[in-house]
């Protein structure tokens, strides 16, 4: 299973400005779980492989804290900006980031995308949440991304970022997109 999740997540990301990995669920709140992974703080309890673009960038998170590019959020502010979205939402983000945000380009066969993302959510099992920072996930779990991400609530210091957190009972799995123009 890991060699199949390692090559469904490079070919969904390798290409694209992304922050992709997963920490431990300890008996705490996800959100702090969440938080640990976005601060570097935890490793792959299984020891696969991440996705981190900034991880060697360490002038910038010495300047800016751990958490870099991601800025330093508290509780209260990840529940203003991270909305539940459905398994099936989730993958098509995971989808719509490898488009660069979308619109999915209607040409182009997405069925190998899709069955990638879903590799890369079976990880986790059929019993998880998911929560997104896409506006659209405010008014419904399941929002349409045919024409891409319009608007999302920052969660980095970048003019633009989406992402979601995929939450089981053993694992805490953060994906995210920047746009750092």
């Amino acid at each position: 299973m890991q060699a199949d999740w390692e090559a469904a997540l490079l070919r969904l990301l390798e290409d694209v400005y992304t922050f992709a990995a997963t920490g431990p669920k300890t008996d705490t709140d996800w959100q702090s779980d969440m938080l640990a992974v976005m601060n570097r703080e935890v490793n792959d309890p299984r020891g696969w492989n991440i996705l981190d673009w900034d991880k060697k960038k360490i002038e910038e998170r010495e300047l800016n804290g751990p958490s870099f590019p991601f800025l330093p959020l508290s509780h209260g502010e990840l529940a203003m900006r991270l909305f539940p979205v459905t398994p099936d939402t989730a993958a098509r983000l995971l989808v719509t980031m490898t488009f660069e945000w979308g619109p999915v380009e209607p040409e182009k066969n997405t069925q190998e995308q899709l069955a990638d993302a879903r590799t890369v959510l079976n990880r986790y099992g059929d019993n998880i949440s998911c929560y997104s920072n896409i506006t659209d996930a405010r008014i419904s779990p399941s929002p349409d991304l045919t024409s891409g991400v319009h608007g999302w609530a920052p969660v980095t210091r970048y003019d633009g970022d989406f992402g979601f957190v995929v939450v089981s009972p053993e694992e805490v799995g953060v994906f995210w997109s920047f746009n750092p123009i």
